[in-house]
């Protein structure tokens, strides 16, 4: 099967992940996680609500009786766990490595944290902690990172860019890359 096809063969949806997170946050803070609750932070109805926890319950991830509170199972702490730190590793290493704006980055590892396997989190882990280390590889590649500027906007150098291919610069499908590149060297 094509890759993009197994999107929706993830074991959470994009909700799904909310949910679960909203309810782990609640019994943390509260000590209990209520349908009015879970619709208030999440801002959805309570109508809302009682369907996702139906199909959360239906793949075993809570237990909730009519008018009781909402438990996560084993499997939906795991989940919750695993999908608020992923979104806590991307988020650190689009900020921190990437100075991507605060916003933005919580955004984006926000869009992508229950999509992203165990493998690559705990390298994206992993290269995070390298980086933001007081080792002299990490603080030389950090310094040369942050002064590079990419140099394959024309379609000649794109032939000689090591990450371009095929004659076309990968930057020009970004608006405005080229000129990121050099303001993010400048920082």
């Amino acid at each position: 099967m094509e890759i993009w096809k197994r999107f929706n063969d993830k074991e959470l949806t994009h909700s799904m992940a909310h949910y679960l997170q909203a309810v782990a946050g609640l019994k943390e803070e509260k000590g209990h996680a209520r349908v009015g609750e879970i619709a208030d932070r999440l801002g959805v109805s309570k109508s809302g609500v009682t369907s996702m926890l139906r199909s959360l319950s239906s793949r075993g991830l809570v237990t909730h009786e009519p008018y009781g509170c909402v438990e996560l199972t084993d499997d939906g702490k795991r989940l919750a766990r695993q999908t608020e730190s992923n979104r806590q590793v991307l988020t650190m290493f689009l900020t921190h490595i990437l100075r991507v704006p605060e916003e933005i980055a919580y955004e984006d590892a926000c869009m992508i944290e229950h999509l992203v396997g165990p493998e690559s989190m705990a390298q994206f882990l992993r290269l995070t902690a390298f980086i933001g280390s007081e080792d002299p590889a990490a603080e030389r590649f950090r310094t040369a990172f942050h002064q590079y500027q990419h140099r394959c906007a024309s379609k000649a150098a794109a032939k000689e860019c090591p990450v371009c291919k095929h004659g076309r610069c990968l930057a020009d499908t970004f608006p405005g890359l080229s000129d990121n590149f050099a303001e993010g060297a400048a920082k």
